[in-house]
């Protein structure tokens, strides 16, 4: 049996992170960082490529509902059948209901371009529009992208700073301490940041983990992890605030100039006093 390293890129997310994969007759069994490129790192979702690959619940044909919903009752059906079926009940619903009572939901696949050659006009860069539904007369585009791509790219720089990415990128290479808060960096995808963080831990800058759980992350930078109770980071953040402003730990000038109510942001941060705060979050 041969097995032989070579380096490649995962594409489980856009990041397209540099890897070795180690092969064996020809097929995936073991992946890892290559560490001499910058970007040379692997998530939890990188490290289980060789499961993704082989798994033996992935789909390799259609299959067609012979039960009632729930029931998990299929049956094999060939390509040019499924093909049909869509084809007969779009135009059914069409008829019935007009074409916006349509929808199409698409995952990601793996960010080759296979989605995007199916459902995208060519030589557009909106990922919703759609090659299929667009001509059919719906615009009911949906897929996974809602919850992370659609948000920061393209509905918030409508509402924030009109542009793409434009955001404060924290100096973590040069911080004495750093305060992760309700975040766990060692599960992103791509873990930037979490290697920025054991860097960090390295040269000895103060972590700390805000967090109910200890982390991943607490772990292997070996922070100071401050459990408190879900739902209870509001209140220590308003008792943080009311030591800052007692303890005169804020820029003045600023408060007076630029912030809006904070006479009453005083007043009411006198009810998270540390000692009232701790009964709180635990």
């Amino acid at each position: 049996m041969s097995s032989e390293w070579k380096k490649g890129l995962c594409g489980i997310c856009p990041a397209g992170c540099w890897v070795e994969v180690r092969l064996s007759d020809g097929k995936l069994v073991d992946i890892r960082a290559d560490t001499s490129h910058r970007l040379g790192m692997i998530c939890q979702r990188c490290q289980a490529a060789p499961e993704i690959v082989y798994s033996e619940n992935q789909l390799k044909y259609p299959m067609k509902r012979v039960g009632p919903k729930g029931t998990y009752e299929f049956e094999r059906v060939s390509w040019d059948d499924a093909y049909d079926m869509i084809v007969d009940r779009l135009n059914q619903i069409k008829m019935e209901s007009g074409p916006e009572a349509v929808a199409i939901y698409t995952g990601r696949g793996a960010f080759e371009l296979s989605l995007c050659d199916m459902f995208k006009p060519r030589e557009v860069a909106v990922s919703s529009a759609s090659s299929v539904l667009f001509p059919f007369g719906s615009p009911n585009t949906m897929g996974v992208g809602a919850l992370c791509y659609v948000s920061f790219a393209m509905i918030a720089p409508h509402v924030t700073m009109g542009r793409m990415l434009i955001d404060i990128f924290t100096d973590i290479e040069n911080a004495e301490m750093l305060v992760v808060w309700g975040a766990n960096p060692a599960t992103d995808s791509p873990p930037l940041d979490m290697h920025r963080l054991e860097a960090a831990a390295k040269r000895g800058a103060d972590i700390v983990v805000i967090d109910p759980r200890r982390t991943e992350t607490a772990c292997r930078t070996e922070a100071r992890w401050i459990p408190i109770r879900p739902g209870t980071d509001g209140a220590l953040a308003l008792s943080m605030i009311e030591v800052m402003i007692d303890e005169e730990l804020y820029d003045e000038e600023f408060a007076e100039n630029w912030c809006h109510g904070f006479e009453e942001l005083k007043t009411y941060v006198q009810h998270f006093r540390p000692e009232t705060a701790e009964h709180i979050t635990g």
